[in-house]
């Protein structure tokens, strides 16, 4: 099963841009987005893109539910110093919302200059701890930058617990923190949180009002799993009517998920809640730049592509497009446009085997 999918940005006047939004909401179909990383802000931005392109005001039609275990960089720092959660991914999800033309866009993710204090640190970031510290409440702080900058959909934490990932390597070693994980480089056989955690109530509320769930793309044991593991989220996808989707990794990660296929990725993520979860599976089909993927191959990192029939995806149909991009001749990424443009396909098309609603 394959979508073509069209590169064309759609033009929009400044007339358009500066257009007031109506009190009655231009609905479309409501997606809700988990995840973490740079995977998830591609998500958000390709589907607030198009629901701007089709002149679509519902304020719910693109949520984004994001992690918060990290703990390094600016966000382990601020994390350790106020005791408020991390706010990067956050942050990068908020960028990702808001229009192209903002200035809040290269505000919010300035660094200060190195230095005592708050050297180093995105603007952002700032702005969301300080906000927490105001209201008490990292979701209100969420909102209310949200709310600030112009933000075309919403962002909230899974969790606004303390929480921290514990992960048990196929060494036998158990080791606390997302940072040391990662720096272990070692394959992890299973991963927890610690404490477990309960969901933010709105969270599951945009779930169960959602046309469309994405799962991924983003670290699978860092982004994808993290939201997954809060108690009732899961089951919650699970159980609602939405189309599923889980976005593959363009490329593996070394020391995670060294010499993982597509199928080996959806084993983990069976085996970590005990059942299968997705409609759909997408999936890139545009091959990697040579150069590119030699400067992958040499960190131990090489793409994921469709591999055939999948043992551990239940009933869920392979969607293959073109997703990839070069970013910088170094980086590869997800193209957010194809990606948005892919994924409100599928939602369109609804679950295998019923007529779509929308």
């Amino acid at each position: 099963m394959a979508f073509p999918i069209n590169h064309r940005e759609t033009a929009v006047t400044p007339k358009e841009r500066s257009r007031p939004i109506t009190t009655d909401p231009i609905h479309g179909p409501r997606v809700v987005a988990l995840g973490g990383g740079t995977g998830l802000p591609a998500v958000l931005e390709g589907l607030s893109r198009l629901s701007r392109e089709k002149g679509e005001t519902d304020p719910y039609a693109v949520t984004g539910i994001v992690t918060v275990t990290d703990d390094g960089g600016s966000s382990g720092r601020l994390r350790q110093q106020f005791g408020v959660l991390p706010p990067g991914d956050a942050r990068n999800c908020l960028v990702a919302l808001t229009d192209n033309d903002s200035r809040f866009k290269e505000l919010l993710q300035h660094r200060l200059d190195e230095g005592p204090g708050v050297g180093g640190h995105p603007v952002g970031n700032l702005l969301l701890a300080a906000l927490t510290q105001a209201t008490g409440d990292f979701s209100q702080a969420i909102e209310q930058l949200g709310t600030m900058i112009g933000s075309r959909g919403r962002v909230l934490p899974s969790t606004i617990q303390n929480v921290r990932l514990r992960a048990e390597l196929e060494s036998g070693e158990t080791v606390n923190g997302q940072t040391t994980i990662v720096g272990q480089r070692s394959p992890i056989r299973r991963l927890s949180i610690q404490p477990s955690p309960r969901p933010v109530p709105e969270v599951l509320a945009a779930i169960v009002n959602a046309d469309g769930i994405v799962v991924g793309p983003g670290s699978l044991y860092t982004s994808v799993l993290p939201n997954l593991l809060v108690e009732g989220l899961a089951a919650t996808i699970h159980g609602v009517n939405a189309v599923r989707i889980y976005v593959a990794n363009l490329m593996t990660e070394p020391g995670e998920t060294d010499g993982f296929t597509l199928d080996d990725h959806l084993q983990v993520i069976r085996d970590h809640i005990g059942y299968d979860l997705f409609d759909y599976v997408l999936v890139n089909r545009r091959p990697i730049d040579e150069a590119t993927a030699r400067l992958y191959a040499a960190q131990g990192s090489e793409p994921v592509f469709a591999d055939g029939l999948l043992r551990y995806g239940g009933q869920a149909q392979v969607v293959e497009c073109d997703l990839a991009i070069e970013w910088g001749g170094r980086k590869v990424r997800h193209h957010p446009e194809s990606l948005g443009r892919a994924i409100r396909a599928l939602v369109a098309a609804g679950r295998p085997g019923r007529a779509s609603s929308n």
